[in-house]
């Protein structure tokens, strides 16, 4: 995730997918939150919060259609559409992070 300055502001911008607004992913074809095609992204405030939750987990995408795979360690995730060919990947293996450490 990369961060901006508003330049009459000096406040802190996020990139943003302009259909959903959730994360902007340099690269990508297609937005892996909602599964639009990736254009021009959005740009808004960045509001800092304290979030409280479930543990980071390391979860395997699989495109159903292109047959791409990546990972994500997060603590939710909401990433179901290929950034490569906008298909539907689901998370195809869950394993909790702390797992992997011991």
């Amino acid at each position: 995730m990369k961060w901006f300055e508003d330049e009459r502001t000096n406040a802190p911008k996020r990139k943003v997918c302009a259909n959903c607004m959730q994360d902007y992913i340099e690269g990508d074809r297609y937005c892996r939150f909602c599964g639009a095609p990736m254009g021009k992204p959005e740009f808004i405030d960045d509001d800092f919060a304290c979030i409280y939750g479930p543990m980071p987990t390391e979860r395997l995408h699989q495109c159903q259609k292109c047959g791409y795979q990546w990972k994500t360690v997060l603590m939710i995730d909401k990433e179901r559409w290929c950034p490569k060919c906008g298909g539907f990947a689901p998370v195809s293996g869950e394993q909790n992070i702390w797992d992997l450490i011991d």
